[in-house]
C-alpha cells in the first residue's frame, strides 16, 4: 500500500494548485476544450468538496454523482477567493480521507472496492492530473512522481476502463507500454468484447517507450504517441485516444 506515497503527492498537488490559484487563471488549459485555469481549480476542488462530504454522511451528496455536482455552477466558489477556497477544500478532504485506516469501510463510487484505500489513491491521482493541467497554462509542467505514474496507469485499466468504460475499447490489436525509469509494463489485448490487460513484457503490434509520467499522460490524453519512442502500428495508439474522451 501507498499511503505514505499518496499523502506525500496529494499535499505538494494541492500545494502547488493553491499557489497558481492565486496568480492568472483565465489562460486556457492546452489539451482540453473550453477549461481554463480557474475551471480547471474549480473542478478539482469541488470534486474534492463532494467526496469529502460524501464520505462523511456516509452516502452520495447528490444524486448527479461528483461529475454533475461538481459541474453545476451554483456550488462554485467565490472566484475572488479561489486559493482560499481550494485550499480549505483540498485540507478537509485529507483530514475526512486520512483520518481512516486504509482497509476501512467507506462509501466510494466504486463497485468493487469499498475501503479508505480507493479514495487515497483516487483523490491523489485526481491532484496531481490536474496539477499537471494548471501549470500546463503557464508552459511550466513539472513530471509525475514515477511510482505514482505507474499507479496511476493501474488505476486507469483497473478502474476507469474496467468500471466505467468496458466496451470502450473494443476491436482487435495489441499495444505494449513500457516505461523507461520504473517498474511498469503494461500489454494490452484488444478483443470485440472489451479489453485485456496484463502487467508484463510482451510483443504488440504497436510498443510504446517513456517515462511513467509521460505514459501517464498519454493514457489520460494530455499528450501525444508523437512525445513517446514508438514501434509498430501507431494508428492503434492514435485510436486508443480517440475512443477515451475526458
Amino acid at each position: 500500500m501507498r499511503t505514505h506515497l499518496y499523502r506525500e503527492q496529494f499535499e505538494a498537488a494541492t500545494e502547488r494548485i493553491t499557489a497558481l490559484a492565486s496568480e492568472d487563471t483565465q489562460g486556457p488549459v492546452p489539451h482540453i476544450a473550453d477549461w481554463t485555469a480557474k475551471d480547471a481549480i474549480i473542478h478539482v476542488g469541488s470534486v474534492f468538496s463532494f467526496v469529502a462530504q460524501s464520505i462523511a454522511q456516509n452516502a452520495p451528496l447528490s444524486d448527479n454523482g461528483v461529475a454533475g455536482w461538481a459541474n453545476d455552477p451554483a456550488n462554485h466558489p467565490d472566484t475572488k477567493k479561489l486559493s482560499e477556497w481550494f485550499k480549505s477544500n483540498s485540507e478537509y478532504l485529507a483530514e475526512v480521507v486520512w483520518s481512516h485506516q486504509p482497509d476501512d469501510e467507506i462509501w466510494t463510487t466504486s463497485r468493487s472496492i469499498k475501503t479508505a484505500a480507493f479514495w487515497m489513491r483516487r483523490m491523489t491521482q485526481e491532484a496531481v492530473m490536474h496539477r499537471w493541467d494548471i501549470e500546463a497554462v503557464h508552459a511550466d509542467t513539472n513530471p509525475i512522481n514515477a511510482e505514482l505514474a505507474v499507479d496511476g496507469i493501474d488505476e486507469f485499466y483497473d478502474f476507469f476502463v474496467a468500471e466505467r468504460l468496458p466496451d470502450a475499447f473494443a476491436g482487435n490489436g495489441t499495444v505494449h507500454l513500457h516505461a523507461t525509469d520504473a517498474d511498469g509494463e503494461w500489454m494490452i489485448t484488444r478483443r470485440n468484447e472489451g479489453i485485456e490487460v496484463e502487467k508484463a513484457h510482451g510483443k504488440g503490434d504497436v510498443a510504446a517507450r517513456g517515462s511513467a509520467s509521460d505514459l501517464l499522460l498519454f493514457v489520460w490524453n494530455r499528450k501525444t504517441h508523437a512525445e513517446l519512442e514508438t514501434f509498430g502500428d501507431t494508428e492503434l495508439l492514435m485510436e486508443h485516444q480517440r475512443l477515451l474522451r475526458v
